[in-house]
């Protein structure tokens, strides 16, 4: 039992993060205006060296488009409970041992909750306390994702350094399509781009 749950999560703190990455710079390469806010702001926080812990809480602008990405690109779109108890949502009555399955697909693009829900905007995030109900990309409540913290965190410095060290361009004519990968929603291909050091 032991290694089958160190086996799930691996993968579900692996393949979940490194594909929320793929899915980072996928739309940061569509949006130069927010890979230049991303380039100013760590010039500012960070300057030329490699990125420290005391520099993550600083990086305001990077946690918002961080976390606009996986409004739009959830990794896992659905997340299933088991209900211990009877309950009743909207108009239906739902008898207890039922599994509910909530879509954070939809529910991150709810118009109510999200104008104009298609257009990738990380201001949404910039200041502001974001319903729980309406954004949980981690799932939510006491069985949210254990890893949460550290995922985010993860992501935080692992774009930061990549944007420090590297040019990215997206490969020329890729069209990305999202496929199931395992447990995930990830972008074809592994999401292919052209990577140049750079100057010092």
């Amino acid at each position: 039992m032991a290694p089958a749950r160190g086996a799930g999560a691996n993968d579900a703190g692996h393949e979940t993060t490194a594909t929320s990455l793929c899915w980072v710079f996928h739309r940061i390469l569509r949006r130069p205006d927010v890979l230049e806010k991303l380039r100013a702001e760590l010039a500012r926080v960070v300057g030329t060296g490699p990125v420290r812990p005391e520099h993550v809480p600083a990086l305001e602008y990077l946690d918002a488009t961080i976390k606009e990405t996986l409004r739009l690109n959830p990794i896992i779109p659905i997340v299933g409970r088991r209900l211990r108890t009877a309950m009743r949502l909207g108009n239906v009555d739902l008898p207890a041992g039922v599994i509910a399955a909530p879509c954070i697909y939809l529910t991150h693009r709810r118009p109510d909750a999200w104008p104009d829900p298609e257009r990738f905007d990380p201001d949404r995030f910039v200041g502001q306390r974001v319903s729980p109900y309406a954004f949980f990309p981690f799932g939510g409540g006491i069985r949210r994702c254990l890893g949460m913290a550290f995922a985010l965190y993860e992501m935080r410095v692992v774009t930061a350094e990549v944007l420090q060290r590297v040019v990215l361009r997206a490969a020329p004519g890729y069209q990305v399509r999202v496929v199931r990968r395992g447990i995930t929603f990830a972008p074809s291909d592994g999401l292919p781009v052209l990577a140049e050091k750079r100057a010092a």
